[in-house]
């Protein structure tokens, strides 16, 4: 596997759209509207209770609590960070456990509130279209696969998508590369022949370490200045704003090609 890192690569744009076979997503905000539904506060209660008391049988320092106040999922990152990369795992032989039952609350979460979670405009609509032209969707989220596989199944969706790679998978969250690294190997493509669609910096800085084309979804880009290290045609105010753009590619390809 390649080295991860936050390189920042800018895809060349005499690319069309229609020209990727692959295509990656996030979730949360690049596809439902996730974020707005889930108590993360009560969540983060639920995991730092666990994890102290975890600590406390262990002996383990509890500093990482005042590092990281707020958050379940940056929480969550820098754990794996310390106890799967670091040298504090020579210490915890059972971190993989450990991490895999953190998860499993925050998922609890996630599923109290993935049934209210709407889709952006024009989700479902993309991703149907993608699916139907014969394309390899894979879905790259920090959310649990279980909680991404019950909204598609309740928007009908589940057809469209090969594979889930979330962060039950036990890899680095973004802006690691290492699921974006998994998703193309499950779906058996070169970095080149993909593209991700997502609507963070950690979705960019990974994206942008396998050399992927990314796209943004943004419907308020003001306030995002990594937003400036992109093509302004790559910023989308919805999925499906991207729906428009992928089908007059199609269309331009198919005139073309009429006239060979």
């Amino acid at each position: 596997m390649p080295p991860h890192g936050s390189e920042r690569f800018r895809f060349p744009m005499i690319a069309p759209l229609s020209r990727f076979r692959v295509w990656l997503f996030d979730f949360d905000n690049t596809l439902a509207a996730l974020e707005r539904e889930v108590d993360w506060p009560g969540g983060r209660r639920k995991l730092e209770a666990f994890l102290r008391a975890e600590f406390a049988a262990r002996g383990l320092d509890d500093a990482i609590f005042s590092e990281i106040p707020r958050g379940n999922l940056p929480l969550y990152a820098a754990l794996h960070a310390r106890w799967l990369r670091g040298g504090a795992s020579s210490r915890l032989t059972d971190a993989a456990a450990l991490l895999q039952s953190a998860s499993a609350i925050i998922e609890a979460i996630e599923l109290d509130g993935v049934d209210r979670a709407a889709p952006l405009p024009g989700a479902p609509e993309l991703l149907r279209r993608l699916a139907g032209d014969g394309r390899t969707i894979a879905i790259v989220t920090s959310n649990s696969s279980r909680t991404v596989a019950r909204w598609l199944e309740g928007y009908r969706l589940a057809g469209t998508v090969a594979t889930i790679v979330g962060r039950d998978s036990a890899l680095a969250l973004k802006p690691s590369s290492e699921m974006i690294y998994r998703a193309l190997e499950l779906c058996g493509a070169p970095p080149e022949d993909a593209i991700f669609v997502g609507d963070s910096e950690a979705d960019y800085r990974a994206a942008s370490a396998v050399r992927v084309r990314f796209l943004a979804i943004k419907p308020d880009r003001s306030t995002d200045g990594w937003l400036a290290a992109l093509d302004s045609a790559d910023i989308f105010a919805s999925p499906g704003a991207i729906a428009a753009e992928f089908d007059e590619d199609s269309a331009f390809r198919r005139r073309h090609l009429d006239k060979l």
